[in-house]
């Protein structure tokens, strides 16, 4: 009876580890801000595609205790990993199997635990990652700590393309280094941040699109972080949309806590009484949170990926042929965690050359002359 009695005790207990292991499922809850930029790289582990490892977590530093994709409390200590995309673009998918505790494991795009790109009780895998250095973040959900084994696995993908307009005409040219173009500001919600003036801000690179010079710029506070619970939306135009007048081109950069502030570009046919969101042709980063003041849970520019050089996105505003268009570039951000924000050196409007027949064609290239 006894043996009968510990073969079920077992049985049980093994039943329960697997069931950590293989099929742990977390409700999804919303972050709070996370900690300051609490992780700590400097021993992370170099890993590649295809390793298989063996590691704990008992024992290691807590110093994140929270990640930007998910609300889950991760007290248990941390163990890091970094992973390098060379000069092919890769998706990358890091599982974790052999696990008798509660881990989890986190994909982030910079040494920060505000940056998660991936997460999972089990597994996270990316999108198609451009070239860098990623972290992997074995963590301990609760106070959760112990041994695991950590797979990594690597496909090939199409390196994201900058698709942009078409170059051969411009007919609407609003150039911030010239001069401030008439933007109008309409709060949203928090704080007033968008101002033209002079760059003054050096974690902005000071060399824009086409190598050009970056002398002023509009931009959410042009000398330093923009404020706490922003919420401010910078308004160009009008502009007239028509068959060769369709493709709006912005050059511009971001730097922003990720998911919890965020900028994004909406257009106005009644003269600012309404808004709708139009996306670029790369889309969107991702979806802000709702702590994100104007724009939440609504998909926008957000995060430091590219934070080292301007952008050149473009919109396709062929679907508002024939009417005349305000364009707004809304900003909003939570209480906590501020980065230089976002900023734009011009914005033209075109598509491709008019045809000698277009009865507007003398008028469209007159404004090019303005």
């Amino acid at each position: 009876m006894r043996l009968i009695t510990g073969l079920l005790v077992l049985s049980i207990f093994l039943l329960a580890a697997s069931a950590v292991a293989e099929d742990k499922e977390k409700p999804w809850v919303e972050p709070f801000a996370p900690g300051l930029r609490a992780l700590d790289c400097t021993g992370a582990t170099p890993i590649g595609c295809g390793a298989v490892v063996q590691g704990s977590n008992v024992g290691a530093p807590n110093n994140a205790s929270a990640y930007s994709c998910v609300g889950w409390n991760e007290g248990g200590g941390e163990v890091v990993y970094a992973f390098v995309v060379d000069q092919a673009c890769q998706i990358l998918t890091a599982t974790l199997s052999g696990m008798t505790v509660d881990l989890d494991v986190f994909i982030l795009s910079a040494c920060d635990e505000n940056e998660c790109i991936a997460y999972g009780n089990a597994f996270a895998t990316t999108t198609c990652l451009l070239p860098g250095t990623y972290y992997i973040v074995v963590d301990g959900y609760g106070t959760a700590q112990g041994g695991y084994t950590l797979t990594i696995s690597c496909a090939l993908c199409d390196c994201p393309e900058q698709a942009c307009c078409p170059s051969l005409y411009h007919s609407d040219v609003f150039d911030f280094n010239a001069d401030d173009n008439g933007f109008l500001t309409q709060i949203c919600g928090g704080a007033q941040v968008w101002q033209w003036a002079g760059l003054a801000n050096p974690e902005v690179p000071s060399v824009a699109c086409d190598n050009v010079f970056v002398t002023n710029v509009l931009g959410t506070i042009v000398n330093g972080d923009y404020q706490a619970s922003s919420g401010d939306i910078a308004v160009l135009g009008p502009v007239t949309i028509t068959s060769f007048n369709w493709c709006m081109e912005l050059c511009h950069y971001y730097d922003t806590e990720s998911r919890f502030d965020g900028g994004n570009v909406k257009v106005s046919t009644d003269g600012g009484a309404t808004w709708t969101l139009i996306a670029p042709q790369r889309g969107y980063d991702n979806v802000t949170y709702s702590a994100c003041v104007c724009i939440p849970l609504e998909s926008a520019f957000t995060g430091h990926q590219f934070a080292a050089t301007w952008l050149r996105d473009c919109f396709n505003l062929s679907s508002y042929a024939g009417q005349q268009i305000l364009v707004g570039f809304f900003f909003g951000s939570d209480s906590s965690v501020h980065y230089p924000g976002w900023y734009i050196k011009w914005v033209k409007f075109g598509g491709n050359q008019p045809t000698s027949n277009d009865e507007s064609t003398w008028g469209e290239i007159k404004s090019m002359f303005r």
